[in-house]
This record gives structure tokens, sequence and C-alpha cells, in this order.
């Protein structure tokens, strides 16, 4: 059963680097985060779930609603999970994924569980040619799903097609 799970686990971490290649953008300003929101806002609407949605460009919040019964702790999980973005510079999912399969874990980054949480639901807003700029986050559903809507959204912003998660 551990050999199945690893292998699923590789699986998603190649899609999910997969992804993060495909979806790097020429430029990205406020405006560009607002019509992103926008498009992150419907597709979050489709799914009738309780949500947090966030959008952060060069460290200040460019976008922020709240889906359904906003929680507490939807903030708290937007923080975490951005912040080991920002600093790695790879999606939520995947930083989960290479820890999963062997590869670093919190501490080697220097994070604690209070900071950071490598869980999907947060994926990086790469310019091409400079790096990450920013991040889109996705809080309330399970982890690949949040993971996926935020893909699904940036995708169809930039009117890209990538591979999806297997999801149920």
């Amino acid at each position: 059963m551990e050999a199945v799970t690893k292998t699923y686990q590789m699986e998603l971490l190649e899609i999910v680097m997969a992804q993060e290649e495909t979806l790097r953008l020429e430029r990205f300003d406020a405006a560009d985060a607002w019509q992103l929101g926008l498009i992150l806002r419907e597709k979050g609407l489709e799914t009738g779930a309780d949500l947090g949605l966030h959008i952060s460009l060069l460290g200040t919040q460019v976008f922020h609603c709240s889906l359904g019964q906003p929680k507490p702790n939807f903030d708290h999980w937007i923080a975490r999970k951005e912040k080991g973005v920002l600093e790695c510079w790879k999606s939520s999912l995947r930083l989960k994924l290479e820890a999963l399969t062997g590869g670093d874990q919190l501490e080697d980054h220097g994070f604690t569980d209070q900071e950071v949480v490598f869980c999907g639901g947060c994926f990086p807003i790469r310019l091409k040619g400079l790096g990450v700029v920013g991040a889109v986050t996705v809080s309330g559903l399970n982890d690949l799903q949040d993971h996926q809507l935020a893909v699904d959204a940036l995708a169809k912003f930039m009117k890209e097609n990538v591979e999806r998660l297997p999801l149920e």
C-alpha cells in the first residue's frame, strides 16, 4: 500500500511541476490581479463551498474575498500556505508532495508549523525571466481541490490548457 501511495504522490508531483512550468506570465500587475480574482471568485462560486480567496503581488494583498460562510481560520491558512510559496518559489502542494516523497521538510527551510503549512492551495505567480512576484491562494476545500481551483483560475486568465489533478 505504501508503494501505491508513493507512486500516486510522485504522479501528482509530476502534474504539479508541469502546471508550474506552463503557468508563467509575461507580465502581471494590480489590474491583472483584479481580473484573475474575478475569475477565481467565479470558479469558487461554482463549487458552492465556503472559501477564502486571496491574491498577493510584491508583498501586497491585491485581491481578497470570502464566499459562503467565511471561517475565521481561512486567513490563517492562507497566510501559512502563502509564506512557503513566496519563500520557496514552489506551489504549496508541490512543497507537500516533495516532503512526502523524501524531499525537504518544514524545518529544512527554517519554518515552524505555526508560520508555514505544506498543504495544497497556494500557487505562485511567476513572471518569465524574473521569478515569483506573488501568489494566488484558496482555502476551504481539501488541499488538492484548493490547488486545482487556483490553477484553473490562473489557466483561464492566461488562456492556457494544463493537465488537471485527478480529483474524485
